[in-house]
């Protein structure tokens, strides 16, 4: 298994493999995709390599139908499973028992590797999600200075998943620190010191009871 930072989850007709190389350009990637391997290869600055592999994968795919794209913090790759087998890992050779299993009834819904310490059920999530634009939307309606709380944690939601672990450290101390008054993506900064609260203009910070 690569010792490159990579996660994965399958839906019935597809297996996600998200590889975490930051600030890749599209030109210096090399992807090949075999039916039943992967390899990445980044070509840096300094004329070295980065190299991600994984061989075998567990079970086939079709590397004529698979997709990947080059994102900020990550390589994304869309690999098409040649049949409905649920995947129990991403690299190595399944059981034979395993590999002749019932296949899997066809569904929206995602499934989740077997190496995940929490499980989570993501298709609650988007209709969570939908509801509360729904009910923000629904909100904004009645008063457009209504809903400010909501979309302030949405976005909030969205920008902390698309976010690194440093980039995460820092929302999340900026954020308390400032009593919801500042937020910052830069880990360097704030870890060095404490974030003050921020009022707006014309107004002044209290602590609750003053």
């Amino acid at each position: 298994m690569s010792k490159i930072r990579h996660e994965w989850y399958q839906t019935d007709q597809e297996v996600v493999v998200s590889v975490f190389i930051r600030n890749v350009k599209e030109d210096d990637l090399k992807v090949d995709l075999q039916e039943r391997s992967l390899s990445l290869t980044v070509s840096l600055p300094t004329g070295s390599d980065v190299v991600f592999d994984l061989d075998p994968l567990a079970h086939p795919i079709d590397p004529s139908a698979s997709t990947h794209r080059v994102l900020q913090p990550k390589i994304e790759l869309k690999l098409k499973k040649q049949d409905a087998a649920k995947w129990g890992k991403l690299e190595g050779d399944e059981q034979v028992a395993a590999s002749m299993a019932t296949p899997v009834e066809k569904s929206t819904q995602h499934a989740y590797p077997t190496s995940s310490r929490k499980q989570h059920n993501w298709d609650a999530i988007v209709k969570q999600s939908a509801d509360e634009d729904e009910q923000l939307s629904k909100e904004f309606s009645k008063d457009p200075n209504a809903g400010g709380d909501a979309a302030l944690n949405q976005l909030f939601q969205k920008l902390y998943a698309d976010a690194t672990d440093d980039q995460r450290r820092a929302m999340i101390k900026s954020y308390q620190e400032s009593n919801g008054t500042a937020l910052s993506t830069d880990w360097t900064d704030v870890s060095k010191r404490k974030v003050e609260t921020l009022p707006p203009d014309s107004m002044v910070a209290k602590k609750f009871g003053q």
